[in-house]
């Protein structure tokens, strides 16, 4: 059993999504539809990787001396909105992914945060 601790948080967070959108993909290529499949699939991608860019962004503020961190963090922030939201409008537009399973799949990272806070609450 593996103890879920600050310093392993993140690998927690984004191997148990990996594992719940991988564990939903292949449930709903088997029981459901591709299109639906394909959402999940895509929406978790998205979600992960948006996840580690920032906090990835937020390593870097707080960690090196920047002269300005608020101008490089809404920098970044915007960089990461407009590549998220031309993602989203071709997975929208292309016919080929359902919404449901995109917005189950853009919910896997909330749903493991949700699952470690608990966890914690229940551990302390």
């Amino acid at each position: 059993m593996i103890r879920i601790s600050e310093d392993n948080l993140l690998s927690v967070v984004i191997t148990g999504s990996s594992i719940l959108a991988l564990t939903l993909t292949v449930g709903c290529f088997l029981f459901s539809t591709a299109a639906v499949a394909f959402g999940i699939a895509a929406g978790a991608g998205i979600a992960i990787l948006n996840f580690v860019w920032q906090r990835n962004i937020m390593q870097r503020v707080l960690g090196l001396q920047i002269n300005r961190p608020a101008a490089y963090t809404t920098i970044r922030y915007l960089l990461r909105l407009c590549l998220t939201a031309l993602l989203l409008y071709y997975i929208l537009t292309s016919g080929l992914f359902s919404v449901t399973g995109l917005l189950v799949g853009l919910s896997v990272v909330v749903l493991l945060i949700i699952f470690c806070t608990a966890y914690f609450a229940i551990h302390t």
